[in-house]
């Protein structure tokens, strides 16, 4: 079976629940999440996150968009450097940063606080694990989401579901909705680029939340309970053999 990748739908998410940019190649390495993906979070004033793990840690420990959904419609631009980004979101003026500087980090919280809840603990830093994506899963994990599942679902909600609910790194079209779940236990090649497909992805409530505005306009997990009978959208794999890939490059399943 023949699939084509979206054009252009591929995304890197530079802090954890919070930031997303476009990209239109990626350059994927064994066993390692997408080059900068997830590589910062923001801790608050009562989290449990422990640096001197020097090790992955759940997404509990950070403030993130199902918890404050104001958060989920800050963008990202890379400005060239790895590290450099203009931030953004409709209810804040942009800002240009460097995160490899901590003062810069620092502004950034700073930055954050005023769209962030009275009604939870304040954030305080970004922090980050040495060559380690914090990721949702354990393993350093890559997701892949349907464009043709989307369109499905869109079609029960009764509107137009943007991606970015999703935070998605790869969005693919396969001609048939949820066929992504098929390929579970399965091995995909892109290019010369192999992943194997480890498991579906069960979604929270950070997928309610239009990251236009920021706001919660649409009970997605209701929605994938009452017509699919659980609540998964997309798939996690992890890399098993490393390569560059570009939009629009055909995928293989290997059966």
């Amino acid at each position: 079976m023949t699939v084509k990748i979206a054009t252009k739908y591929f995304f890197r998410y530079p802090i954890k629940s919070i930031s997303r940019e476009e990209l239109s190649t990626l350059s994927l390495n064994e066993n390692k999440a997408i080059n900068y993906d997830r590589k910062w979070a923001l801790v608050h004033e009562k989290s449990s996150f422990d640096p001197e793990l020097q090790a992955w840690q759940p997404c509990g420990k950070f403030l993130r968009g199902s918890i404050l959904p104001a958060l989920s419609a800050v963008n990202s631009r890379n400005l060239g450097k790895e590290s450099n980004y203009e931030f953004s979101h409709p209810d804040l003026k942009s800002i240009f940063l460097d995160l490899d500087k901590e003062e810069d980090r620092e502004s950034f919280v700073n930055w954050i606080k005023p769209i962030c809840s009275d009604n939870l603990p304040k954030p305080t830093k970004l922090v980050n694990v040495p060559d380690t994506a914090l990721t949702d899963t354990p393993f350093q994990s890559i997701s892949i989401n349907s464009l043709d599942s989307l369109d499905d679902l869109s079609e029960k909600v009764g509107m137009k579901l943007n991606l970015g609910r999703f935070r998605g790194n790869i969005w693919v079209r396969t001609g048939k909705p949820w066929a992504e779940f098929e390929w579970i236990d399965k091995v995909i090649i892109i290019k010369n680029v192999k992943l194997k497909i480890v498991m579906p992805i069960e979604r929270c409530n950070a997928t309610k939340t239009d990251p236009k505005t920021g706001k919660q306009d649409c009970d997605t997990l209701s929605a994938l309970s009452k017509n699919y009978g659980h609540q998964d959208f997309g798939v996690y794999c992890k890399v098993i053999q490393s390569g560059i890939i570009s939009q629009g490059d055909e995928i293989k399943v290997i059966e």
